[in-house]
């Protein structure tokens, strides 16, 4: 499950996982560990993270 969880969070940022993201890795294996689980929910809990939301780099002014 966590090795499902690490290579679906890295799909989806785009990039490799990296310890600030331990927490929203913990937060995809309770949720596919659930009696429940779905990816469904998975997908959800990654969409609404700041790490997805904040893309990097995209916070930055364009150089002039």
């Amino acid at each position: 499950m966590r090795q499902f969880s690490r290579k679906l969070l890295g799909y989806s940022l785009g990039r490799g996982v990296i310890l600030s993201d331990e927490s929203l890795l913990s937060d995809l294996q309770r949720k596919l560990s659930s009696r429940e689980a779905r990816v469904q929910g998975a997908v959800e809990t990654i969409v609404s993270s700041s790490q997805f939301v904040r893309i990097r780099g995209m916070d930055r002014k364009p150089e002039e």
